[in-house]
């Protein structure tokens, strides 16, 4: 059930190139990824807005012809049976979704993220991954992988088939940014750096084992609630209320 009306004209006012779209799908895989990751959140896309109409790429047209006005306003993302396409934010209007920005991300380091993600365009969906993914998940008594490093690729491992969240980690992880790491747990805390908010060494988790739910749970990526705080505009006291007592 969607929990606000999501105000597009808010959401392209405040979505930034780079930001990660959390959204709560309804689909059949959507409802075993949110059960077996015990989140609300089972698909991710990244915001690419006019990027790929920009006078140097070279689909440009292709987009301009297919979109036309909305391909201002694009999202990447990799999907069951597609692979990974490029599709207007709009398509996600009437879903809960949720922005979340990847904080202090250097100008430089943020294309290379947006380059990697376009240049991905065209590769399969790695329907293997997820179920990795979810054996991984398992209660440890079940779990045939429980020894596995956190280092180990899920999946086909071939470098042309991701899942949504992966592909997207994956580009981060090109600039050395954390989405959702380990920490080295024979580290002494007080011997941290005093530079690393984590207080610890970090051990970078392969990307395929990146869910949508971790770029929400992560420390470093901000969310943006577009609809309501974003605008300032908020008072309570002048919502309007349903009295009527059988909904």
């Amino acid at each position: 059930k969607q929990r606000i009306f999501n105000n597009m004209d808010n959401f392209y006012r405040y979505a930034r190139k780079g930001d990660i779209i959390l959204v709560e799908g309804r689909s059949e895989l959507s409802r075993i990824i949110k059960l077996f990751s015990n989140s609300h959140w089972s698909h991710s896309a990244m915001y690419v807005g006019d990027e790929l109409i920009r006078k140097n790429r070279p689909d440009r047209e292709k987009y301009l012809e297919k979109f036309g006005e909305e391909a201002k306003h694009l999202v990447i993302e990799a999907l069951a049976g597609e692979g990974v396409v490029a599709n207007p934010a709009s398509k996600y209007q009437d879903h809960n979704i949720r922005i979340c920005r990847p904080f202090k991300l250097y100008k430089e380091d943020q294309q290379v993220v947006l380059d990697h993600v376009i240049n991905s365009i065209g590769q399969q969906y790695d329907q293997q991954n997820i179920i990795d993914i979810a054996l991984l998940l398992l209660p440890k008594w079940l779990n045939p992988f429980k020894k596995r490093s956190i280092r180990a690729c899920l999946g086909n491992c071939d470098g042309f088939q991701v899942i949504c969240s992966g592909i997207l980690a994956r580009a981060f992880q090109r600039v050395g940014y954390p989405v959702f790491p380990e920490l080295r747990e024979s580290f002494a805390q007080a011997e941290a750096h005093p530079d690393n908010p984590f207080g610890a060494p970090l051990i970078m988790r392969h990307y395929s084992q990146i869910l949508p739910r971790d770029f929400d749970l992560s420390p470093n990526f901000e969310i943006i609630k577009f609809n309501v705080i974003a605008t300032g505009k908020f008072d309570y006291r002048n919502l309007v209320w349903d009295e009527e007592e059988d909904l």
